[in-house]
């Protein structure tokens, strides 16, 4: 469950620094699944709890619950 939250809070903190979208925009990578907050938190999820030698159960799990708080925290955080 915690690294659901830490994920989670990662893949929105991420999305919501100004020099993440100057970055992406001057690679050219502006498009999903870079900024998008829910698309970024499932894959670098995926990645990470599969490094981490998760099985497969655990790593959708984990990935979905991440992205899902990620999503619901950038709404948040662009609303303040």
């Amino acid at each position: 469950m915690e690294l659901i939250v830490y994920l989670g809070a990662l893949g929105a903190l991420i999305q919501y620094v100004p020099l993440w979208e100057k970055t992406l925009t001057l690679i050219g990578l502006w498009r999903k699944p870079f900024n998008c907050a829910l698309c970024f938190t499932w894959w670098c999820s995926i990645m990470w709890t599969a490094y981490a030698g998760l099985d497969l159960s655990q790593i959708i799990f984990t990935s979905a619950g991440a992205a899902v708080l990620a999503e619901l925290l950038n709404r948040k955080l662009w609303t303040i």
